[in-house]
Parts: structure tokens; C-alpha cells; sequence
């Protein structure tokens, strides 16, 4: 990628930097579920809420002969936790959760997850 420096980093955060597209590492996000249901109003008088519970199923092949390892990340808006994932998931902040996953050389890892949210 060449060399260059940013004096707008803080020391310890991430910093991301959009390189280009990857050929080696792919990855491959499927919907596999979705649902959606009216809740109850928390008190009377006031509107209804919906909560949607959506799965997920990411494919991520490795075209290296090592092993490396994925983040991979989805913004989320609202209220929202993961109610199921097959690795754990990290809650960044308020809108982020992380996956990190292990590809190994030359194969494919799956991650699925479920996410709730509620409006």
C-alpha cells in the first residue's frame, strides 16, 4: 500500500483506511431470516412499537496460504442487542457491533448471527 502518516489519529484507536478491494479475502453476507411483530405500548395512550429479529449468514473465504483473521462489522440504529451469534460479537458502541473471525489458509469460515431491534 505504499507509506504515509495522519497526525489525526489518537494513539490506541482504530483507524481505518479504504485500500481497495481485497481478491484473496472475500466475503459473502446472506439474510436468512426475518421476522416482525407489534408490541405493546409501554404505557397506555402512547404508540405502538415494533421489534424486528433478523439472522444472518457471512461466508468468508481466505485465498492466502496463512490464516488470518476478519472483522467484520454492521451498524446498527435503535435499540438492538445480538440475541445469537457463532463466535461472539463485540458491541463497539451504540450503532457497531464486531465479529472477529479465524479464516484459515486457503478455506472458508461462516459466521451466522441473530440481531433484535426495536422502534
Amino acid at each position: 500500500m505504499g507509506e504515509a502518516s495522519s497526525a489525526h489519529a489518537a494513539p490506541g484507536r482504530d483507524l481505518r483506511v479504504q485500500s481497495g478491494d481485497a481478491f484473496d479475502i472475500t466475503a459473502e453476507r446472506v439474510q436468512t431470516d426475518y421476522t416482525q411483530e407489534q408490541l405493546a405500548p409501554p404505557k397506555r395512550g402512547m404508540a405502538q412499537r415494533q421489534r424486528i429479529t433478523a439472522s444472518y449468514k457471512v461466508t468468508i473465504s481466505n485465498a492466502k496460504p496463512v490464516p488470518v483473521t476478519v472483522d467484520v462489522r454492521e451498524a446498527r440504529f435503535g435499540l438492538w442487542r445480538v440475541t445469537e451469534s457463532s463466535v461472539p460479537a463485540e458491541k463497539l458502541s451504540a450503532t457497531e457491533v464486531r465479529f472477529r473471525i479465524p479464516v484459515p489458509a486457503n478455506g472458508d469460515a461462516t459466521l451466522t448471527y441473530t440481531v433484535q431491534a426495536e422502534s
